[in-house]
């Protein structure tokens, strides 16, 4: 039985990390809506870029692009979006195991690269070669680093250091529900627009001006910055989204141990106040029999 000096610092220690608990769900909220402005603010344009992209290679008959081109799977890169840090649910050790699973299905050499400290430290420990860490784009995607990183991971294709790049982010599928996901960023498919539908459909063959590479050669780069950065954003948006539910069940779990803790305190100061009446009950009778 604890005594009552115990059981009220107890409730004020449960107190004080529920405050705690409460402020980062506050901050997770105000995150997520600023990252979810901001997604939706550059959506239309992208979704654009990737119409166009799809309305070419679907009418095209002939596409020699070196984004295009199948190289085999003797180098395959990783691009692996995670957090900086936890109290986040299982949103980390969700995203970095598809990656882990995906890798382990594929033979050859591995090239990483890596959004967050928790996806570096995890894939170290795993017994991999971090080839790039792009740690501060995890708390804040803007399509500045978006560009950034994309420049790297287009000149690193560009150089055959890689055969094919896969995307490992999470999307934010609903207000409860967040999806790891795997995609093949390079070289380009047509399977990457399946979520897109064309404006005109027509099935003539396309002639471009001034040629097929220079159109391609701008879309391109512009098609990977905006992949990543959507991925950016849905991964950001989805860590403060499990982060608000852990802390919301961080904070209700704190308010039943509060109560809890409150009828034991209740419960041991009427111990204390019943022992201390018997007390002065004995001691009047005491007393009396002396008399």
């Amino acid at each position: 039985m604890y005594s009552l000096v115990e059981i009220k610092r107890r409730i004020g220690a449960i107190r004080q990390t529920r405050q705690l608990t409460k402020a980062m769900y506050l901050i997770a909220s105000s995150k997520l809506s600023r990252a979810m402005d901001r997604y939706r603010a550059n959506h239309i344009y992208f979704d654009k870029i990737r119409s166009t992209l799809k309305d070419i290679i679907a009418h095209t008959p002939e596409l020699n692009h070196p984004f295009f081109m199948p190289r085999g799977n003797e180098r395959i890169a990783y691009f692996v979006i995670a957090g900086d840090k936890g109290l986040c649910g299982a949103y980390n050790h969700n995203v970095l195991h598809t990656a882990l699973s995906h890798m382990q299905q594929h033979e050859g050499a591995k090239n990483i690269f890596v959004v967050g400290n928790v996806a570096r430290d995890f894939f170290i420990r795993k017994g991999y070669n971090v080839d790039a860490e792009f740690l501060y784009a995890a708390q804040n995607p803007t399509f500045y680093y978006s560009r950034e990183i994309a420049e790297q991971l287009i000149e690193a294709f560009s150089q055959h250091k890689m055969d094919e790049l896969y995307l490992v982010y999470t999307h934010l599928e609903s207000a409860v529900k967040q999806i790891p996901k795997v995609i093949k960023l390079l070289p380009v498919e047509l399977s990457n627009f399946e979520d897109i539908h064309l404006d005109i459909e027509y099935r003539a063959d396309m002639f471009y001006q001034p040629s097929p590479k220079a159109v391609l050669d701008l879309l391109i780069p512009k098609f990977v910055i905006g992949v990543i950065y959507g991925a950016l954003i849905q991964s950001f948006a989805s860590e403060q989204q499990a982060r608000m539910l852990a802390m919301d069940t961080a904070t209700k779990n704190a308010d039943d141990m509060i109560a809890e803790l409150q009828i034991r305190y209740n419960q041991a100061r009427q111990a204390v106040i019943t022992n201390e009446i018997a007390e002065i009950m004995g001691g009047v009778a005491a007393l009396d029999e002396n008399r």
